[in-house]
């Protein structure tokens, strides 16, 4: 049975959608698999890692160019991958993404450590072609070698060690703090009377029958969702809409594309709204330029309304006060290879 159907039954159903079951702060520590317990010398590797750009084929690409830390923790467009190749998709936030059960938009990686192998070897981002082809390149470089051995007791270096690092490191990722999170432990002046207003707005028009919960994307992993079990939504919900053609929303059928079940076209992964304002262009396909007209377009398409001026002020107002505080983020001393380059293609 599909978790999300039956949450949304329940939801739409209920008389009211306040409870803090359904808006949540954001926790003090994200959650962790046994598998991958979190240590202060993993996080140390995996943030090495994930701002090395020798974990790409030409080592032109790190995890931070598409899933900028800086800024909203994604792109600002369709990614480019290897060698400026343009993805068809946006690169979605890293922030707080410790709380999402399935990742990428179409939910086909079930932890974050499947997330970043898939990346890794995926031709058209990282491009490795193999995991040998990742340990020799790690392997030629001491100071990886001896971060392995901080981390793992000894220096042996392989994909899962390297994607368990990583992970460690994006569950880190968090941004605590915002208006809204102090409004809802009882800060009332915490929020405006207009975003008080865009959040009355937000229950009543019914987007908290999708956006609900720690990150606004539906239930973190736990209880009713274990991690792995996505949270979907169709969009577009209603085609028809002048919006489809005009920012090419239908033209990507989603998780369709993983499955191949004609239940799940049009199916995504409900986005993550927290830091929203920061992360701009809007959607899979990134086609929608600013807030403003994304909640036009949600309410058209997901629930066939058409919100006039104020209303939309309010809701994006709402949207606004779920920008959190970002931690200050060193870069890290990369390992140097002092007279030699560990990238074959820059040898000849």
């Amino acid at each position: 049975m599909q978790h999300y159907l039956f949450l949304l039954l329940l939801l739409c159903g209920a008389p009211s959608a306040w409870s803090f079951d359904i808006l949540q702060a954001l926790p003090k520590t994200a959650p962790a698999p046994q598998d991958n317990p979190q240590t202060a010398a993993k996080i140390n590797l995996g943030k090495t890692l994930f701002f090395d750009p020798r974990l790409s084929a030409d080592g032109g690409l790190s995890c931070d160019d598409c899933h900028q830390l800086a800024g909203g923790g994604e792109d600002k467009g369709t990614s480019q991958g290897r060698s400026q190749r343009k993805l068809k998709r946006s690169a979605p936030t890293l922030w707080n993404v410790a709380f999402q059960t399935v990742l990428f938009m179409d939910g086909r990686a079930t932890s974050l450590e499947l997330q970043a192998a898939e990346h890794l070897l995926d031709p058209a981002v990282m491009a490795l072609a193999t995991e040998e082809s990742l340990v020799a390149r790690l392997s030629s470089m001491r100071g990886y070698r001896e971060l392995f051995r901080q981390t793992f007791g000894d220096d042996t270096i392989s994909l899962l060690r390297t994607t368990q690092a990583l992970a460690s490191f994006e569950r880190t990722l968090l941004t605590p703090n915002s208006a809204f999170d102090r409004y809802i432990k009882g800060k009332k002046k915490a929020l405006t009377e207009q975003q008080k207003r865009g959040l009355t707005l937000f229950d009543e028009r019914g987007c908290l029958s999708c956006h609900f919960g720690v990150n606004f994307a539906g239930p973190a992993p736990g209880p009713a969702i274990g991690m792995g079990e996505g949270f979907y939504e169709l969009f577009p919900n209603h085609l028809g809409s002048e919006y489809d053609q005009k920012y090419a929303l239908a033209d990507d059928l989603g998780r369709y594309n993983v499955t191949q079940d004609p239940g799940h076209k049009y199916m995504w992964r409900v986005p993550i709204l927290r830091n929203i304002a920061l992360t701009a262009p809007y959607f899979h396909n990134g086609s929608v330029n600013t807030l403003e007209e994304a909640v036009r377009i949600m309410a058209k398409t997901q629930l066939r309304l058409q919100l006039n001026d104020t209303d939309n002020a309010d809701i994006v107002a709402f949207l606004q006060s779920l920008t959190g505080e970002r931690p200050q983020i060193t870069l890290p001393q990369l390992p140097s290879t002092p007279g030699y380059t560990p990238l074959p293609t820059r040898n000849r």
